[in-house]
């Protein structure tokens, strides 16, 4: 669990909670990727607005409440709305792009069969954490 701290509006993670968080090491590039981070290799390079893109790293793990809220505030910025988040592409594919630390719109121009893999990895995540489970 994260220990995060607000001074001045701005979130802080504090050190302790850094040194908690476990680490692996991706075997195809050497980097360090948070433990039960899913790794998406591409097929080909990705570029979007000028940036390439190889592979991301979705650490759903790491997302918190205000992640949720922000991405029902981007979806009512642009009028739409979700009703079950679970089975919405529109907010699966947002809170992917919340998890890789990238803007929603690189997700979304994703080509179609690594977007398919993202939107799902994003709902058995959010299932698995019981949201949208109202028997409870």
């Amino acid at each position: 669990m994260e220990d995060i701290k607000r001074e001045n509006g701005q979130e802080a993670v504090t050190e302790e909670t850094k040194a908690e968080v476990a680490v692996v090491t991706d075997s195809d590039t050497k980097e360090k990727v948070p433990e039960g981070a899913y790794v998406l290799t591409l097929a080909r390079d990705y570029t979007y607005e000028d940036k390439t893109y190889k592979k991301f790293v979705f650490d759903f793990e790491r997302l918190i409440g205000e992640d949720l809220v922000d991405i029902e505030t981007e979806m009512t910025a642009v009028g739409e709305f979700a009703l079950s988040p679970e089975i919405s592409t529109s907010f699966l594919y947002r809170l992917a792009a919340k998890a890789a630390g990238v803007g929603s719109d690189v997700i979304l121009h994703l080509p179609i069969r690594e977007f398919g893999k993202v939107k799902n990895k994003a709902q058995s995540f959010l299932v698995s954490t019981g949201y949208g489970d109202r028997t409870q």
